[in-house]
């Protein structure tokens, strides 16, 4: 169903479960595993900045190659950028073709273990992309975290 999957990550634990959930995803679908890390508005001159985004592109690899490789997943690539990130996001969505886009509810851990569960709204990047997006995106929920599912 899913040829393109792109999965959005900001590289906190938090993503690490819907870097799982994305990378399953992409499994099940025979699918090509875009992963997007933004930067946001570096406002620095253009070889500081390109020195930035590589060194972004290897924490990401950092993150993520090893486990995929571990997987037998080697279909993927890993996009970062500077600039707008919901943009950003968006346009890379609409320029590779995405069919789904994966994402988590905020930047930050949504709750620690024994905190309510009755969470505000999404992070701000989350809503803004959910709104711009050229593609479903599809929001991997809390209550997906190991040991924050209730019932």
């Amino acid at each position: 169903m899913y040829k393109k999957i792109l999965f959005g990550t900001c590289l906190t634990d938090y993503c690490d479960h819907i870097f799982n959930f994305a990378l399953n995803l992409a499994k099940e679908n025979d699918a090509k595993l875009w992963i997007y890390y933004g930067l946001g508005r570096l406002n620095l001159d253009e070889t500081t900045a390109e020195n930035a985004i590589i060194e972004a592109e290897t924490r990401v690899a950092k993150a993520y190659v090893e486990q995929m490789k571990n997987a037998g997943f080697d279909n993927y690539a890993i996009n970062v950028s500077d600039g707008d990130v919901v943009s950003k996001l968006s346009k890379l969505a609409r320029n590779a073709g995405v069919d789904l886009m994966v994402m988590g509810t905020s930047t930050d851990t949504p709750l620690a273990m024994g905190e309510s569960t009755n969470t505000g709204s999404l992070g701000p990047i989350t809503a803004e992309t959910v709104l711009h997006a050229p593609c479903p995106v599809m929001i991997v929920p809390p209550s997906m975290i190991p040991g924050l599912a209730r019932g």
